[in-house]
């Protein structure tokens, strides 16, 4: 999977000169990715940023105000003024302070590129600092690249039947900002020809035996290597809430958040995860060769989930763990997508078969019939 950039004025983050005179508060930027990815999904688009903001001066930096303009090439397309959300929005302090010599992270900011044709966002920060009875202030500005990604991977579903995706990874969902891997991961449960995800009392029981997702059997999505495998957990049942453990346990023993799980490995530097499979029911051991289709394992509940799902993540790298790796959008391919739009008395239905493509949360995915032969 490569970055594209949308326009020639796309080539790196750029700190523009002369605002910033000797001697005025300033910050040193360095933007994580180095482009902003730009994801499309269900009509939307947005990128999440990461900017690490370095304090080299000795005293305190704040940022009082910050505005937001989106550029195709050189002509503004959008504007966000005051951009205080993009801060609150992830969990930051509306007008956040940078200590001296200090680095502060401003992590999981999340853009909306107002077109498709937008190739960068410039932030400008009105930057603060107190000198002993007297406020000093400076103008500084960042222009960040916005790209897409070209020649995503495309895999199968990893089942056949009907279900539905419960989470998707727009930039504000649990997955984008959660980082291991997963940052384009989806959720998937089974649902009954009625739409249901499970027995009439599933929504109060909570029980595996309920759902229509447990033990479900799970296919490759991939050809590929099977280059490691977790099975033995505890399936969680009947559970109200996540079976959340403690920080100091967590940063010993991350790989408990996935449960059950195993990795595929489907060449040029692509690994597929698929998580929370059910005890002892993975059927495939380390260095097997597997095609797309064949029989893996069975969807379970173990790990950090209260209800039965399938979790599945495109990566760069085999270790979800791993300090260097991220995850790839990816797509899906062949299958027949269901979304509605419009009130919930005046809801309107659309069926469209997809060769590939990248389902929204609340899509219903079923693998179509086989095509018909002309005569």
């Amino acid at each position: 999977m490569r970055l594209a950039p949308y326009g020639a004025a796309v080539v790196a983050a750029l700190v523009i000169p002369g605002l910033v005179q000797a001697g005025d508060p300033r910050l040193l930027f360095d933007i994580r990715p180095p482009v902003a990815l730009v994801i499309e999904n269900s009509g939307g688009r947005d990128a999440l940023l990461t900017i690490d903001a370095r304090n080299p001066g000795d005293r305190r930096v704040r940022v009082e105000r910050v505005r937001l303009t989106y550029f195709e090439g050189d002509a503004a397309v959008g504007t966000l003024d005051p951009a205080t959300s993009i801060f609150t929005q992830a969990g930051l302090l509306s007008d956040p302070r940078v200590d001296p010599g200090g680095l502060d992270l401003w992590e999981g900011m999340c853009l909306a590129p107002p077109t498709s044709a937008t190739d960068r966002v410039r932030l400008e920060f009105d930057l603060v600092e107190r000198r002993e009875f007297r406020r000093v202030r400076s103008k500084q500005i960042l222009d960040v690249p916005l790209g897409k990604p070209v020649n995503p991977p495309v895999i199968g579903l990893p089942f056949a039947g009907t279900w539905r995706v419960t989470q998707g990874h727009t930039c504000d969902t649990n997955h984008r900002r959660g980082r291991l891997g997963g940052e384009f991961s989806w959720d998937f449960v089974a649902v009954s020809d009625a739409g249901q995800s499970g027995a009439p009392d599933f929504d109060t029981s909570h029980r595996n035996d309920d759902s229509e997702t447990f033990g479900r059997p799970l296919i490759s999505p991939v050809t590929g290597t099977v280059v490691s495998v977790f099975d033995g957990v505890d399936d969680n049942d009947g559970q109200k809430s996540f079976p959340r453990r403690s920080l100091t346990e967590a940063t010993q023993h991350p790989r408990w958040f996935y449960g059950n799980h195993l990795v595929l490995d489907a060449g040029g530097g692509v690994f597929v995860l698929l998580a929370h499979l059910k005890k002892n029911s993975v059927a495939v051991k380390r260095g097997a060769v597997v095609h797309q289709g064949d029989p893996i394992a069975r969807a379970g509940n173990s790990g950090n989930t209260m209800l039965p799902h399938v979790h599945i993540q495109v990566m760069d790298g085999a270790d979800p763990v791993g300090p260097s790796v991220s995850g790839i959008p990816a797509l899906f391919r062949d299958y027949v997508e269901i979304t509605s739009t419009g009130e919930p008395n005046e809801r309107e239905t659309i069926v469209r078969r997809i060769t590939s493509g990248d389902p929204p949360a609340d899509a219903i995915v079923l693998t179509p019939a086989p095509r018909r032969r002309g005569r």
